[in-house]
C-alpha cells in the first residue's frame, strides 16, 4: 500500500515536467505551418502542422520527443479550424 501512494506524485511530477518542456519548446523551438490544398473555400480543408523551425515535419529529436503532444495539439487545432 505504501508504494502506491508514492508512485502517483512521481508520475504526476514527470508529466508536469514533460508538459512544461513542451510549452518551452513550443514557444522557442517549434512553429505552426498552415497548409491549404487548393483555392480558399474550394479545396481540401486547412491543415496546420507543428514543425521545428526551418525543417519539415518529423525532423529532429525534439519533434520525436514531443510527438504525442504535437499530434494531440494538431488534431484539436484542425478540428476547430475545419468546423
Amino acid at each position: 500500500m505504501q508504494k502506491d501512494s508514492k508512485l502517483f506524485p512521481i508520475l504526476f511530477g514527470g508529466l508536469c515536467v514533460y508538459l512544461l518542456g513542451y510549452a518551452y519548446s513550443r514557444v522557442f523551438v517549434f512553429h505552426t505551418v498552415e497548409r491549404y490544398a487548393g483555392a480558399e473555400g474550394k479545396g481540401d480543408p486547412r491543415q496546420d502542422y507543428i514543425t521545428k523551425k526551418d525543417r519539415s515535419p518529423g525532423e529532429g529529436w525534439e519533434y520525436q520527443l514531443f510527438l504525442p503532444v504535437i499530434k494531440a495539439e494538431e488534431g484539436i487545432v484542425n478540428y476547430f479550424h475545419n468546423l
